[in-house]
């Protein structure tokens, strides 16, 4: 790869990602683009973690959390519609959402058939209150999932 081909890229990418932190802050959201390939579960409990904790999570519910992105990391390479995946978390102290986008046509759905397990069923489905798949502009698909926990009263010992 040349210097020129890659500064290009870099470039572009840069500019979209600048965007994308724009929208995102916007709306309290964080969000990040992964290659998609091993990294994509690291960043993904990561970037949870970090967020859900921020907004005072209890651990039970950031467990949950890790759970759902045990099956996200494991799945959504996949159903890429390039090659990498667009994660974003939102959440206060009730209610987090997790979006994974830029997903080919149909692979949002795809993503969420593929987190069903035999005898437990759908992961994903089981775990958040809320779960939909949606059309992006650009002829890809994105998942949506929140999630809600209940803060821990105080310890009775």
């Amino acid at each position: 790869m040349s210097n020129t081909r890659t500064g290009t890229a870099e470039a572009a990418v840069n500019d979209r990602d600048v965007n994308e932190r724009e929208l995102s802050v916007s709306d309290g959201a964080i969000g990040v683009r992964v290659a998609d390939g091993p990294l994509v579960g690291p960043v993904l409990r990561r970037l949870v973690s970090i967020v859900l904790a921020r907004a005072d999570w209890p651990l039970d519910g950031l467990d949950d959390a890790l759970l759902v992105c045990d099956a996200l990391s494991a799945h959504a390479p996949g159903h890429a519609q390039a090659e990498w995946v667009a994660l974003s978390v939102r959440a206060d102290e009730r209610e987090a959402e997790l979006r994974i986008g830029e997903l080919r046509h149909g692979g949002a759905a795809d993503l969420l058939r593929d987190a069903t397990l035999p005898v437990v069923g759908n992961v994903l489905e089981g775990i958040a209150e809320n779960v939909s798949v949606h059309a992006e502009p650009d002829g890809g698909s994105l998942l949506v999932l929140v999630l809600r926990t209940y803060p821990s009263g105080p310890s009775s010992n």
